[in-house]
């Protein structure tokens, strides 16, 4: 077919090669700054079938890096992507998923997939994906951004002793800053989703060195890159999430205004004083060190507590470390940031 010339004439594609992508279906979790790319160029390349998965719609504040989205778009990112797609190539059979990936649909879209991308910015999902396909023998395409700084892995999962994301990160840390609070060089967020697009297609092809069980590190500022050979770290049993189905985002987070503040047993800020220099009557700073364990020290069960962030993001993941560790406690994320 003409539209893949300029690829399978190279010897290492070829005609064989190119069968082996129509034939793939590979699953992106995360439709923004790298998981647009990464559809786009793995469906210019001929994979037969993408599904992409994103619950979120296009923000203003996130288009510097979210190339694919026009300004004033409202829909789904994954449907909007996916439109995207098949105009690029109708010949690759494109899904949209318009829900988040979660415990309660993980199992169902990642078993259906060759190749899983994780292109999401959201730590527990991260490790929801990981461990979901190191358990269902999935390999996984790993990628995360820091300002300009760009982190890429490729764990085969071959079997339950191989490594995956517990081995570099035993469990999500809510301390980790996000793309809100620290922001996020965009051409450094483009430049890692070509090389988890690139990854994904060497793996596909079996050809190349891609970073198998590596860390591959970058830096866009000066260009530099290292690889770090991964070891096995994490020995305990790497957790089924189908098993007990965690609590979804619309159970843990809430919309609030400072009015509301008063409906809460307590009122916790996750923001530095740089942030946020005068705190709203009542409200509880936690500072970076341990937050999990200074919020415990404070709640009780049958309480109802209120988190919030700069984005929305850290405090969910706080939240939902809360509700997992002690269900009686009603731990809430304020989903629009900063309360008003």
């Amino acid at each position: 077919m003409n539209r893949y010339q300029r690829q399978t004439v190279l010897p290492e594609v070829g005609e064989a090669g190119q069968q082996k992508l129509a034939t793939s279906h590979v699953l992106i979790i995360g439709c923004g700054g790298l998981g647009g790319p990464v559809a786009a160029y793995l469906a210019g390349a001929g994979v037969g079938t993408l599904t992409l998965v994103d619950g979120d719609s296009p923000e203003e504040s996130n288009l510097h890096r979210q190339v694919f989205f026009r300004t004033g778009a409202t829909d789904n990112k994954a449907k909007l992507l996916a439109e995207h797609c098949s105009l690029l190539n109708p010949g690759t059979r494109v899904r949209a998923h318009e829900s988040y990936l979660e415990a309660g649909n993980a199992k169902a879209l990642i078993e259906a997939a060759d190749l899983v991308v994780e292109c999401s910015d959201h730590a527990l999902t991260k490790h929801l994906v990981s461990d979901a396909c190191h358990l269902l023998g999935k390999p996984l395409v790993y990628a995360a951004v820091h300002k300009y700084e760009g982190y890429l892995a490729v764990f085969p999962n071959e079997d339950r002793d191989d490594l995956h994301l517990r081995d570099l990160f035993p469990a999500p840390d809510p301390t980790l800053p996000d793309c809100a609070t620290v922001g996020a060089l965009p051409t450094a967020v483009g430049l890692i989703a070509m090389m988890q697009a690139n990854a994904a297609l060497c793996y596909l092809l079996q050809i190349g060195t891609p970073p198998v069980r590596q860390l591959l590190t970058y830096n866009a500022l000066d260009n530099h890159q290292h690889r770090l050979k991964l070891k096995k770290n994490y020995t305990q049993t790497v957790p089924e999430p189908w098993k007990k189905a965690p609590l979804t985002r619309a159970e843990l987070e809430t919309d609030a205004t400072l009015a509301d503040l008063a409906d809460y047993d307590l009122v916790f800020s996750m923001l530095d004083e740089q942030r946020e220099p005068e705190l709203p009557e009542g409200v509880i700073r936690l500072t970076k060190r341990n937050p999990f364990g200074q919020c415990l020290e404070r709640m009780e069960a049958g309480g109802k507590y209120l988190i919030y962030c700069n984005s929305g993001k850290l405090s969910l993941m706080l939240a939902s470390q809360i509700r997992k560790h002690d269900a009686s406690i009603e731990a809430l994320s304020l989903r629009t940031g900063k309360p008003v």
